[in-house]
């Protein structure tokens, strides 16, 4: 009797020798692909805590690609398995496939039947061995069919109606793990997973006389094209507490056990239909074993799996002369308009360095505070955004009059202190999501991260690093050497009385893009809804001397709060109303490496660049939930294609300020994803 192993080791041989026969280039099965769609995956809030397990610990949202195929029919209209790859991208965390620990993708496969038909390696030898020889005729397995009915007649049915599904569309189908997953490292629980589509989905049939052999790609394109389009998926765990190795081992019986809702799969409009996507899904590499220990796959199954997806993984790379590599973003279809390649080309060793010490020290920050480094504490709003622009403002592929975007709005303190009677300034972030669409799901497409004080008080990245890494002596002496520029910093400072009140800048500028392609320099800001003026600004005897923050006043006898409760307040009991405006600054002709345009600590006259509006924001409702709030990333490089960090390449050049955040917050993002419990809100 041969040993387990022997067993999968001879299911491998088999498997690649009949991809050597059907075509090395392509997947020994679910090799049709329908279409590699991109997706984002988001976390439920306030899943009970038995729900709360590895990626389902915290709220979030992640970046995914989705793949549908059959499973081994070419003619679409004939009955088979299909299957739903995901993969989801920036999982933090070691994985349990060996080799790739360090990899930050996490895979999900499931298929459209609920039910294995096989339990063990031993069993599934005379299975792949009839089926090598049977399927290249034509015929369906004989001798496994008989050896079933002799060995396990329980599960021939299981296997007779594997794959005979016919399918409307992958957007109207549900899907299954089938085989079983851990439910946590402690192994007192296991899982499986399963998929359900919305009820908006099931209007995307196709009527079958319109069907062709390829009619499940053009499901999916012909859903996907209205740019309002919108698929959703409910993605539920079934926990299950009996982990006997018959039941580890047995994915051909339905388990008594209830499901749960936890994340949202959402895959908006796209052209996904084009030689490079589809050469795309074909090169991705989809394992179980991608995977957190908390998910670590089980049973005999999902070990074959393991050994026969990767040998047949490098098998297939290899001969199309690809690397075998796990994507590391959703490139040309991310709201992150530039990669961290792009972003790291042509920085000199001296901006590297400086960055190299921020990232450090900011890593180190959200390490000690379980949350963000600096703007640690606020507030945040689900919010809705008309788009009000003038026709005079250029036409672009984002800011379209009339368009409503729903809102994450976040204010805080910048110097990161709890106590609100903390003299600083003030902040907003706002994340929009697309147009047109009335949920708050996934990363967003455009965030704006916006403080009180028309310009900065430093010049560069160079002079920020500085700031940061000195004493508040040396700042004092900063001020003098007019590296920290003292007016300009008081200027950020608001006898603060309500987040509601200020205006508030980006300091950095953006390149923007018009339709035609022509670039100008843009910066944002937002004011109160009743256009008053600016409010809050300190007498002018205030003096910061360097300081970015001050001790409150013995006299102040406000809450420690009372900034995050007065917010709260109006935004349940009163109307709350920003205006979002842009100045645009054409560039300098001819072009200067090192443009005063891009000086973040130099307000633009505003005389000769007005401020226009874009977008009138209301606020709805108060995210109340600590771990959604936590789990809110904003990030300056997140825009769309009209709207671009304007690159340097030394630290001491104007742009390094926006060019540099976008490198070292996702650093700091990673480590605070990692932390426990995170205190903030």
């Amino acid at each position: 009797m041969n040993t387990k192993q022997q067993n999968m080791d001879l299911v491998e041989q088999i498997q690649l020798a009949m991809m050597k026969v059907t075509g090395v280039k392509r997947r020994g099965q679910h090799f049709k692909q329908h279409g590699c769609l991109n997706a984002t995956f988001a976390i439920e809030s306030n899943l009970p805590e038995h729900l709360r397990v590895g990626i389902f610990s915290r709220p979030g949202s992640y970046n995914a690609f989705v793949r549908f195929s059959n499973g081994g029919k070419m003619d679409d209209r004939q009955p088979d398995i299909h299957g739903m790859a995901i993969k989801l991208l920036d999982v933090p965390g070691k994985k349990v496939l060996e080799g790739h620990e360090d990899e930050t993708t996490h895979d999900f496969i499931l298929a459209d039947n609920p039910l294995f038909f096989i339990r063990t390696a031993a069993e599934y030898v005379p299975f792949i061995e009839d089926f090598a020889k049977s399927s290249a005729e034509g015929k369906p397995p004989e001798r496994f069919i008989a050896w079933l009915q002799e060995n396990r007649p329980e599960d021939l049915p299981v296997f007779l109606g594997f794959s005979q599904q016919i399918m409307d569309s992958p957007f109207t189908s549900s899907f299954w793990s089938q085989v079983p997953y851990a439910w946590g490292t402690d192994g007192k629980r296991i899982c499986r997973y399963s998929i359900t589509p919305s009820e908006e989905n099931t209007q995307n049939r196709q009527a079958a006389a319109d069907r062709g052999e390829d009619y499940l790609r053009l499901a999916l394109k012909s859903a996907l094209e209205p740019t309002d389009a919108k698929m959703t998926f409910d993605f539920h765990v079934q926990p299950y507490e009996d982990v006997s190795y018959e039941v580890v081992n047995n994915p051909t019986v339905h388990w008594d056990a209830p499901t749960y809702k936890v994340a949202t799969i959402t895959i908006a409009a796209q052209d996904f239909d084009t030689q490079e996507q589809q050469k795309f899904g074909e090169n991705l590499s989809y394992t179980p074993w991608h995977a957190l220990p908390e998910h670590s796959p089980l049973g005999e199954v999902n070990e074959i799996r393991k050994q026969v997806y990767l040998s047949s993984s490098r098998l297939r790379h290899k001969s199309n002369k690809v690397p075998e590599k796990e994507p590391q973003s959703t490139k040309g279809k991310s709201a992150m308009r530039l990669s961290q390649e792009e972003l790291t080309a042509n920085i000199d060793d001296d901006f590297k360095e400086v960055v190299d010490k921020l990232v450090a020290t900011f890593s180190y920050g959200a390490k000690l505070k379980k949350g963000r480094a600096t703007h640690t504490y606020g507030v945040a709003a689900k919010a809705r955004a008309r788009c009000i622009v003038s026709p005079s403002f250029p036409k672009n592929d984002f800011f379209k009059f009339g368009d409503e975007f729903p809102v994450v709005l976040r204010h805080s303190s910048p110097g990161g202190e709890k106590d609100d009677r903390t003299r600083d300034g003030c902040a907003i972030s706002l994340k929009f999501f697309p147009a047109g669409t009335t949920e708050y799901a996934g990363d967003g497409e455009l965030d704006i991260l916006m403080n009180a004080g028309r310009q900065l008080f430093v010049r560069s990245i160079r002079d920020f690093s500085t700031m940061v890494h000195s004493s508040l002596e040396q700042r004092t002496e900063l001020c003098k050497q007019d590296v920290i520029m003292d007016k300009e910093l008081t200027e950020a400072y608001r006898i603060r009385g309500s987040f509601a009140d200020y205006r508030y800048h980006t300091w950095s500028c953006f390149e923007f893009f018009d339709a035609e392609g022509k670039m100008s320099y843009i910066r944002f800001r937002v004011i109160a809804g009743d256009r008053g003026p600016e409010r809050g600004l300190p007498k002018p005897s205030f003096k910061c001397e360097g300081q970015l923050t001050k001790p409150p006043l013995d006299s102040d006898s406000r809450a420690e709060d009372f900034l995050r409760q007065d917010f709260i307040y109006r935004v349940n009991n009163s109307e709350v109303k920003y205006i979002l405006q842009a100045q645009l600054h054409e560039p300098e002709c001819p072009a200067v490496e090192n443009s005063e345009v891009l000086n973040p600590a130099v307000a633009w006259d505003e005389t000769f660049y007005p401020w226009m509006d874009l977008c009138e924001i209301s606020a709805d409702s108060i995210v109340d939930d600590n771990d959604e709030v936590s789990s809110l990333t904003m990030d300056p490089n997140r825009s769309p294609q009209c709207i671009k960090i304007p690159l340097a390449t030394s630290p001491d050049h104007y742009a390094s300020l926006g060019h540099a955040r976008a490198i070292v917050y996702p650093a700091a993002r990673a480590i605070r994803r990692q932390a426990p419990a995170p205190q903030e809100n």
